[in-house]
């Protein structure tokens, strides 16, 4: 359902004061109808905006040093020189270079930073034995500043049959502190109540932590570290142990893994795993991105001859938080020829035998998307659809990301098998920017030359100079001591989730349309130019209309006042809009989500 502002009369508005407040709105009330980037992106779980700042520093090196920046926000490593980010050399005249990188700092921040001279060797990563720092002072970047929030705090909604519910939480200033919830109406079921409290910390913080108690000595949650809750949303439901940025059922299902077999037709037949997350089969007006993984037989608890990911309970944890999308993983089982399918067609998988990447990427693409699309509630588009695997899986998944841009556009390779084919590798530097948002990892310790770690890095060098930002489309991890297997893959997955699929990429319909609905907050007149400024939302596209009457009846014609805004990407704006001095009354509508429930 749309979402309706408030009506303006158009000789009471003046450029200062909110419309609200002036007296001439009060007869108007009673006619409101009832309805009332990727800036985002995440770097270890956590959602913020981000603007590119561009590091660039002109030295000599001597062999086997690169130069690092390490700074005071976790991006630049926290000070530590282990996870200082590594700096990219290029236009090198003998021994001196320009080191470049650019990363994607949270806006409105003050950076203090640090050039080092490292060791750069695959055993060295986790060394600072030998370590140069600068002597200087701390060099300072200031971020840009977004617009204020238009509310203060976070806000929870909480549904429970306790008579009195108090909040315990981590405050940004004081620790841990607690407040007392109020009561917001009933709940969903006789005898229980829906809570709310406001103004939590402060709004875009990056996580909240936080139980329930009825002050009795009970707690919803155990309460301590890794049994709080946890989310980075502005504002959320507590429903039944999970966190939500919709209102969802009365009763929600539990995830679930079904499967089928695909009879391919150029590769063998093989079993396909589905995952389908909390409330799918409850949220019938709800639709799914989809992440596409390799190795099937590996993903899901319990599974595998070498380890499993534990891809659905690691989804499952993330999402009951509120900070992963609900999502769909398909789980593509391998086959005996594993090695060949796997291997792009510009490399051989075996003495003269050509990958069979192209094939692997026809299956997938012709015959099994058109089956996972025909038969859950997907979205289909290149922005909720990813792929993701390890090894072998790694390097069919950035080809899969390369080649096939315009169907999958979240890639996730995990200690890619760049050993196998060169020319994958190559081309991340050779050929054109793709579009895609793309997670790129490898441990620093045990077989295949130390997880693949060189040839991540250069691959991740390569990226960076083709103009990707860290944090922002590309995100590199070195798993220190981490080795080539599935253990360890299940513990860097909770990371890739979260900047391949963060919370911050949907609308927030408990935010937007609940805590704080959409208001007008400005009007500026200007002969010819009048500007109109209202509350914009993540997700969110308007559009405004306005009446030419002079009177306002139940008859009167809405004509729409220009195109529909773009799909606002910052989590909120207030930009204005022109509007013509031809209306007499205006109103801003928010448009609803396709396939999102409100």
């Amino acid at each position: 359902m749309s979402r309706a502002a408030f009506l303006y009369p158009r000789d009471a508005l003046t450029s200062t004061s909110d419309p609200r407040d002036n007296a001439h709105m009060k007869g108007f009330r009673g006619l409101l109808f009832c309805a009332v980037v990727l800036a985002c992106t995440l770097a270890a779980g956590a959602g913020v905006v981000r603007v590119p700042v561009a590091f660039n520093v002109s030295t000599g090196t001597v062999p086997g040093e690169s130069v690092f920046v390490v700074g005071n926000c976790p991006e630049l490593g926290a000070w530590d020189p282990v996870r200082a980010l590594k700096l990219i050399p290029t236009n090198c005249a003998g021994s001196t270079c320009d080191w470049m990188a650019t990363v994607g700092l949270p806006e409105g921040k003050r950076i203090e930073y640090k050039y080092v001279f490292r060791e750069d060797c695959p055993t060295c990563y986790s060394n600072t034995a030998n370590v140069t720092w600068e002597s200087t002072s701390n060099r300072v970047v200031q971020t840009a500043a977004g617009p204020p929030a238009p509310f203060p705090g976070k806000t929870i909604f909480y549904y429970s049959a306790w008579t009195n519910v108090t909040l315990v939480y981590h405050d940004t200033n004081a620790g841990w502190t607690n407040r007392a919830m109020r009561a917001n109406g009933p709940g969903r079921n006789a005898g229980e109540t829906l809570w709310r409290i406001d103004d939590l910390n402060n709004a875009g913080d990056t996580n909240l932590v936080f139980v329930f108690t009825n002050n009795e000595g009970d707690f919803d949650n155990p309460f301590g570290p890794g049994t709080n809750y946890e989310t980075p949303l502005d504002a959320c439901l507590v429903q039944d142990g999970h966190v939500f940025n919709y209102w969802p059922p009365a009763t929600v299902s539990v995830d679930r893994v079904t499967s089928f077999f695909l009879n391919a037709t150029n590769l063998p037949g093989r079993t396909v795993r589905v995952y389908l997350p909390r409330g799918y089969d409850s949220n019938t007006n709800k639709y799914y991105p989809v992440l596409y993984m390799h190795d099937g037989q590996n993903l899901f608890e319990n599974m595998g001859a070498f380890g499993s990911w534990n891809a659905d309970t690691n989804a499952q944890q993330l999402i009951r938080l509120g900070k992963m999308r609900e999502i769909i993983i398909v789980g593509i089982d391998n086959t005996g020829d594993r090695i060949c399918e796997y291997t792009p067609p510009d490399c051989d998988c075996d003495v003269s035998i050509q990958g069979k990447g192209d094939h692997y990427a026809d299956m997938l693409i012709q015959e099994l998307k058109p089956i996972i699309d025909g038969t859950y509630r997907t979205l289909g588009d290149p922005w909720n659809t990813g792929t993701l695997g390890s090894s072998m899986g790694g390097l069919i998944s950035i080809y899969l990301g390369w080649d096939h841009t315009n169907t999958f556009r979240h890639i996730g390779a995990f200690s890619t098998a760049f050993w196998r084919c060169g020319a994958t590798g190559d081309r991340l530097a050779t050929d054109a920017r793709r579009d895609f948002r793309l997670y790129i990892d490898s441990g620093d310790s045990g077989n295949f030359t130390f997880d693949g770690l060189a040839l991540t890095v250069d691959a991740r060098d390569s990226l960076a100079v083709n103009g990707y930002v860290f944090y922002v489309d590309l995100d590199h991890v070195i798993g220190y001591g981490h080795i080539h297997n599935e253990f360890w893959w299940d513990l860097r997955l909770p990371r890739c989730y979260l900047f391949l699929f963060p919370i911050c990429d949907e609308a927030n319909s408990i935010l937007d349309t609940h805590a704080y609905p959409l208001r007008i907050t400005a009007f500026t007149r200007s002969q010819g130019s009048n500007r109109l400024a209202w509350t914009r939302y993540q997700r969110r596209k308007y559009r405004v209309e306005g009446v030419t009457n002079r009177t306002l009846s139940g008859a009167v014609t809405w004509n729409p006042v220009g195109e529909s805004t773009p799909v606002e990407s910052r989590p909120w704006s207030d930009l204005p809009e022109l509007v013509t001095s031809n209306f007499y009354f205006l109103r801003v509508i928010q448009e609803s989500v396709s396939g999102w429930p409100e």
